[in-house]
């Protein structure tokens, strides 16, 4: 994930249009998240402890796009700045490999939202 593009980005969007995106984001990464329970796909043991790995990532991902969805939806001056933000997502990213997952949701939240 590049922190700073993605900063970058959403710093550019309104309030609504910020909380528009990272439920976007949060969506993709739901559906993302259902491959984890495909059976080809957990059949041998070192995938299933990877697919638990995954889903670990991905709950620690939902749940700080919830914290930051909250903060814009209530208009709350102590969200968390777009930069500490990105960051903490750029961490979770990396201890859980889920780059894969995420840059994807990104990429799926700025296309729709461009069309917003």
């Amino acid at each position: 994930m590049d922190t700073a593009a993605f900063s970058e980005w959403l710093g550019t969007l309104s309030i609504s249009s910020r909380i528009a995106a990272l439920a976007l984001m949060y969506s993709n990464l739901t559906v993302g998240a259902r491959q984890m329970f495909v059976p080809d796909w957990t059949a041998e043991k070192k995938r299933r402890e990877r697919a638990l790995e995954i889903l670990h990532g991905l709950n620690e991902i939902h749940h700080t796009l919830s914290n930051q969805l909250l903060d814009y939806s209530a208009n709350k001056p102590n969200a968390r700045p777009i930069e500490v933000f990105s960051q903490t997502l750029a961490e979770i990213e990396s201890r859980y490999r889920l780059e894969d997952f995420l840059v994807t949701a990104i990429e799926f939240a700025q296309t729709r939202s461009q069309t917003m």
